[in-house]
């Protein structure tokens, strides 16, 4: 008569990864081609670095700032084209093991069925992990575009205020203006010589 052992089988399986995360969203800025595409493209460049954006060194079309999290925007001055990126890197920590037992015949069969096991579960995990940093990086980016629309609309309107004014000295003699800093509205009253 045979014995029949029990042995205990363990699997276990780790994944210790940094995990470089990107988001962003592009949109253009509304400017109206009140002067030359040059003239425009100067008013917008001017605008923004009184803002605090400056040139890429890399391609002087472009301007950019960095804020706060990670969020970058950078505005292309040939196209007046947005673009709003966050960047940011996730540590994914993940230790998971299995204990069971098996008998002698099924020992090796029991022990890599639990390893697939693990495999998988840490897989998971690690899915998990990634899409939950992806998400909170998101909607960081989301919170920040709020501010940021109201700053780049404050922008466009500066530089087609300013494109205005100067379109109006160009035509003729201006006899009155006013402006609204509130809401934007600008009145410009221009005597055609």
């Amino acid at each position: 008569m045979s014995r029949a052992y029990r042995i205990s089988v363990a699997a276990s399986g780790r994944l210790s990864e940094v995990v470089h995360l990107e988001d962003g969203v592009c949109a253009p800025l509304e400017l109206l081609p009140v002067l030359g595409k040059e003239r425009m493209r100067e008013l917008l460049a001017d605008e923004l670095a009184r803002r605090g954006y400056t040139r890429n060194s890399k391609n002087e079309k472009l301007m950019g700032r960095r804020l706060e999290d990670g969020v970058v925007v950078e505005v292309d001055l040939e196209t007046a084209g947005v673009t709003v990126r966050v960047t940011a890197e996730a540590a994914i920590e993940i230790e998971r093991a299995i204990n069971a037992t098996a008998t002698r015949d099924n020992q090796d069969a029991v022990r890599q069925g639990l390893q697939e096991r693990v495999d998988a579960e840490v897989k998971a995990q690690a899915d998990a992990q990634k899409e939950a940093a992806r998400r909170a990086m998101t909607s960081s980016l989301e919170k920040k575009l709020a501010g940021l629309k109201e700053e780049l609309d404050g922008v466009v309107s500066r530089v087609t205020g300013a494109a205005l004014k100067e379109k109006a000295r160009q035509m003729g003699e201006i006899e009155e203006m006013s402006e609204n800093a509130e809401t934007g509205e600008l009145t410009i009253k221009v005597k055609l010589g």
